[in-house]
């Protein structure tokens, strides 16, 4: 069997990955039977070719996983990995004792050979960005799993979303938190407030207004106020990306004639509350300014990606130049 992975959303797709992981270790305590190639790691196409076809006499189930082939290996190995695949398609769609699990980080480009006959030939998901009941539902299934007698409010799981809008990773990291701190009883707004980080978020909505009214003294102050209570630069600078998409996104649609917040809200399929915080802050950019913005952030992105500068620093420069 051959499962392909991947979407926008790479937390709940490792999330899937340890579930498979798992679900295989507890028939095969040894392990014996599992490969795991990443190749973010320098892994070769030639190591797991051979492990397709070298049957484990300890283990006559298998599992291999492999990682990030179409995102980071050469397309030779992927060319390599592609031709087998498609010379034995059916035998590794039906063999019940190999399971093959590619996984990717992200959305792989639609144009590439590998991604498309995975995406054609055998089982997939798509993991995009959870929005709307799909978040509320998937934030009160996450609980449950955490403690099954754990529960949040509905004022709560509004703030939550608020807070820290549809990235999973942080919500789960989050959820922990709550579930710990509210010791059995039902999750409050409250506890929300005190615990999340309502600070940093609060700080970024501020040193946004603060750039829209051309106040750059006081939007540094802010952010530096976040770096010296310990925020991680990467978190502020994600917070930065999520608000000027949910702006650029809804100032769009203001733009073609569309302003309500159900219609927003419909199309878009951002929280209610999401919508309304971020109306307010279309007031004060126009449509081009926050185009511009959203481009600079890229950059900025890119930049720290590839090593030409820290996120520290990508963060002064965005406040300083905007």
């Amino acid at each position: 069997m051959v499962i392909f992975l991947y979407g926008e959303d790479a937390f709940r797709s490792s999330q899937k990955i340890q579930e498979i992981k798992q679900k295989y270790l507890n028939s095969d305590k040894s392990g014996s039977g599992l490969s795991l190639f990443d190749f973010d790691e320098k892994a070769e196409v030639k190591n797991i070719l051979s492990v397709f076809s070298m049957p484990n006499l300890l283990a006559p189930k298998r599992l291999v996983i492999i990682k990030r082939i179409i995102g980071k290996a050469p397309l030779d190995a992927q060319k390599e990995m592609l031709e087998k695949l498609k010379k034995n398609k059916e035998e590794m769609a039906s063999d019940a004792d190999l399971v093959v699990v590619f996984w990717e980080e992200g959305v792989p480009k639609k144009n590439n050979a590998l991604y498309k006959f995975l995406d054609s030939n055998f089982k997939k998901q798509n993991f995009e960005k959870l929005t709307g009941a799909k978040l509320n539902q998937w934030i009160l299934q996450n609980i449950k799993n955490y403690d099954a007698k754990a529960s949040i409010s509905k004022g709560a799981l509004e703030k939550l979303i608020i807070y820290l809008g549809s990235e999973t990773q942080f919500l789960d990291s989050e959820i922990q938190k709550l579930i710990s701190y509210a010791d059995g009883k039902m999750i409050s707004e409250r506890d929300v407030e005190t615990l999340v980080r309502a600070n940093v978020d609060s700080n970024i909505f501020a040193t946004i207004n603060a750039l829209g009214q051309n106040n750059k003294k006081e939007a540094m102050h802010l952010l530096h106020n976040n770096f010296e209570s310990g925020e991680d630069p990467f978190y502020i600078f994600s917070m930065f990306i999520y608000q000027f998409r949910n702006m650029l996104k809804i100032s769009d649609l203001k733009e073609r004639g569309i302003g309500s917040e159900y219609e927003i809200s419909k199309i878009t399929k951002m929280h209610p509350f999401v919508i309304r915080k971020s109306l307010a802050q279309t007031r004060i950019f126009t449509f081009d300014k926050l185009k511009k913005i959203y481009n600079k952030l890229g950059a900025y992105d890119t930049m720290v990606k590839t090593g030409k500068m820290d996120m520290k620093m990508a963060l002064d420069k965005f406040v300083a130049e905007l």
